[in-house]
């Protein structure tokens, strides 16, 4: 038996991940992520940027406790992986600092820029010459970052440029997603730039390619899981807006006929258009499919990692899960 439709809505909006516990020095390393974001900012002409740094602060959500916390933003796996890579660093390797902060320049950019396009693409954020300026100017940095690390790596460029064809190709695809599984497919290629520095760095370190290929499964895993996070999270607006989040291919045909309609069709309470939706979702335990889909890319991402001796690594991920998997939001 389904659940109701009152308890499907309240499960959508508490939803989230758990909370992942940082060390000391990863509390360090996400500062100096948070002074790549004031970088950006001191990088603007001057009577931009008091304006970039307090428009950044209210798009990233960023609190305030020493400097403003911008990556507080993104869930720690996000940036901490790369943090977990130089640990796992073996000590006949010898990461330089330049090569470093190129890491951390380039990978932030990659976390802002994933975020910014698709808001300023679906209205979320008004296009404005401060909002272009910032989004052309960390996409420049991020580039000079990625040039400079890529030189570093056998085949370095070639992996860059694939990773930036791959993300503007998939975002440019409008058909051909017809299942939950070929959705994730499909965002796996949309979140290419923010594999660029993880992948890199993994092939820096390690001259055996089954490292980097671990890498950016366990990274795509999560990202995917985050993916379907933020579509349970968006369910109401996302139906509204008729985008094709994971739970419309979890819709017949009919229904998601009635997903795709006018905003204006679908507020005429009349028509049930809207209940009908949310009934079936109900009815057909579709938001468990997205939970428990959630929840195995974060065990594979886990696994994954496990399997390359990062065992911290692996603990955020599972730290991500754990609410989730307790039933914490919904029984």
């Amino acid at each position: 038996m389904g659940i109701g439709i009152t308890d499907l809505l309240s499960f959508c909006a508490r939803v989230d991940f758990g909370t992942v516990t940082l060390s000391q020095e990863e509390e360090t390393f996400r500062e100096e992520l948070n002074r790549e974001m004031l970088a950006l900012c001191e990088c603007l002409p001057n009577s931009m940027q008091t304006e970039a740094v307090l428009f950044l602060m209210k798009y990233l959500q960023a609190p305030f406790s020493g400097g403003p916390n911008f990556v507080n933003y993104f869930y720690a796996p996000a940036w901490s992986i790369l943090f977990w890579l130089q640990q796992y660093c073996p000590d006949n390797i010898k990461l330089e600092p330049r090569y470093v902060k190129a890491v951390k320049t380039g990978h932030t950019m990659a976390m802002l820029l994933h975020a910014f396009d698709d808001h300023l693409v679906d209205g979320q954020l008004p296009i404005t010459h401060l909002a272009l300026l910032i989004r052309s100017q960390s996409w420049m940095i991020m580039n000079r970052a990625f040039d400079r690390l890529a030189r570093d790596v056998d085949r370095g460029p070639a992996i860059v440029r694939g990773f930036i064809d791959d993300y503007y190709r998939s975002i440019n695809i409008s058909e051909g997603t017809k299942s939950l599984d070929s959705y994730c497919d499909l965002f796996r290629k949309q979140m290419a730039t923010a594999l660029i520095a993880p992948v890199l760095i993994a092939n820096k370190i390690s001259p055996v390619e089954e490292l980097s290929l671990s890498i950016q499964a366990a990274y795509c895993s999560f990202g995917i899981a985050w993916r379907l996070l933020d579509d349970l999270q968006d369910l109401e607006k996302d139906m509204m807006k008729g985008v094709h989040s994971s739970i419309y291919f979890c819709l017949n045909e009919k229904l998601r006929g009635y997903w795709d309609k006018n905003p204006e069709v679908k507020n005429n309470q009349n028509n049930g258009y809207i209940q009908t939706i949310l009934r079936y979702i109900c009815d057909t335990g579709a938001i468990d499919c997205i939970k428990k889909r959630i929840c195995s890319e974060l065990d594979s991402a886990a696994a994954i990692v496990d399997a390359c001796t990062m065992p911290g690594l692996a603990g955020e991920f599972r730290s991500l899960l754990k609410p989730l998997r307790e039933g914490r939001y919904l029984s």
